[in-house]
C-alpha cells in the first residue's frame, strides 16, 4: 500500500511566506550617507546625499569613516570641520509594523508614548570609530542613514612673507674698550 503525501500545504506556505519577505529583518548591505554643511551664520548651506555600499554587512570601519570625512571637509572651496555624526538605524520589529503604519490612529499614539520609538533610532556618535548597524526590516532598509554635519571654518587671512617687515632688535649691550696706560 502506497501512501501519497499531500505537499500542497508546503507550496502554499512558501507562496504565502514570499508575500511577507519584506517584513523580515535582514542584514544591511548599503546605507544612505547625508552630508549637511552649515555656514558661519548657522544656516544650512548644502545637503549632499549618496548611497554607500558596506564592505561588511551591518558595519562601517573607522578607515572608511575617515575617508568619508577627508573627501567631504572641503566643498566649493570652503573649508569645514566635523560638528557631529548621527546614526539613524531603523530597527522596528515585525510585530510593531501595524502600530507604526496606522497614522493618526489612537493605537499609534499609545505606542509612541509607551515605546518612544523616535528616540531609539537616532544615535549620536561621539567618537570616530567603527559603526555597526542592527538588522532592519527589508521594506525599511532605505531609511538607515549615517549623517555627518559640518560647520564652516572661519578663514584666517594668510600673510605674504615678502611684504612682512622684519623685526629689528636693538641691543644696547656693547663693549667699551678701555685703554690701559703703563706707568714709567
Amino acid at each position: 500500500m502506497e501512501s501519497i503525501l499531500d505537499d500542497n500545504w508546503i507550496n502554499n506556505f512558501e507562496q504565502t511566506d514570499k508575500l511577507y519577505q519584506d517584513y523580515y529583518k535582514d542584514n544591511l548591505y548599503y546605507i544612505n550617507l547625508r552630508f549637511i554643511y552649515v555656514n558661519l551664520n548657522n544656516e544650512i548651506d548644502k545637503i549632499k546625499q549618496e548611497s554607500f555600499v558596506l564592505t561588511t554587512a551591518n558595519y562601517i570601519s573607522r578607515e572608511e569613516i575617515l575617508k568619508m570625512l577627508k573627501n567631504n571637509l572641503i566643498d566649493n572651496g570652503k573649508h569645514y570641520s566635523l560638528f557631529s555624526i548621527l546614526k539613524y538605524n531603523f530597527t522596528l520589529n515585525t510585530d510593531e509594523v501595524p502600530y507604526f503604519l496606522n497614522n493618526g490612529n489612537n493605537e499609534r499614539k499609545e505606542y509612541e508614548e509607551r515605546k518612544e520609538y523616535e528616540e531609539k533610532y537616532l544615535t549620536i556618535i561621539k567618537n570616530i570609530d567603527a559603526i555597526s548597524f542592527d538588522k532592519s526590516i527589508t521594506m525599511f532598509q532605505d531609511l538607515n542613514d549615517l549623517i555627518m554635519v559640518f560647520r564652516e571654518k572661519l578663514e584666517i587671512k594668510k600673510t605674504d612673507h615678502h611684504n612682512m617687515t622684519k623685526k629689528i632688535n636693538i641691543n644696547n649691550n656693547y663693549r667699551k674698550t678701555i685703554k690701559k696706560r703703563y706707568k714709567d
